[in-house]
């Protein structure tokens, strides 16, 4: 499936499944060029490597749910539910992601990400305007 194809939403959740695969080279494509993201990892090919070594061997998605969408001419914002195990850990956080166009293409550019200990009691009822509580520092 092309970039151009997906929407907001259905962006995000292809990046977990691409996580979930091992397929860095689609997370690496899928971020904005003017995100953090890519002046951390200017180099894709270094990137990948690196989601091989580090990342593949320590980390299992077990459930992804978009909860709200919100979006307006070339940026868009997306919540989304994570359950996962790191390291052996059970971890669930939501987060807030960013998305802008890249031509036709919709691109992850930032976000931010809520602990389990900041989740309110039904994180089902998550939306974007949840996250303006936050500290906007810790948006990365």
């Amino acid at each position: 499936m092309s970039m151009t194809s997906y929407t907001p939403s259905e962006l995000i959740m292809a990046r977990t499944e691409a996580f979930a695969c091992g397929d860095f080279g689609f997370i690496y494509d899928s971020y904005h060029p003017e995100s953090n993201f890519r002046r951390q990892f200017p180099d894709r090919g270094e990137y990948c490597r690196y989601g091989v070594e580090s990342l593949s061997p320590d980390y299992k998605i077990i459930d992804c749910r978009v909860l709200d969408e919100v979006c307006g001419g070339d940026e868009s914002r997306v919540v989304f539910l994570m359950r996962m195990h790191v390291q052996g850990t059970s971890l669930q956080f939501a987060e807030l992601a960013w998305l802008k166009k890249e031509g036709s293409a919709w691109r992850y550019h930032r976000g931010q990400k809520m602990t389990s200990s900041e989740l309110p009691a039904d994180p089902e009822t998550l939306s974007c305007r949840d996250f303006s509580r936050l500290d906007p520092d810790t948006i990365y």
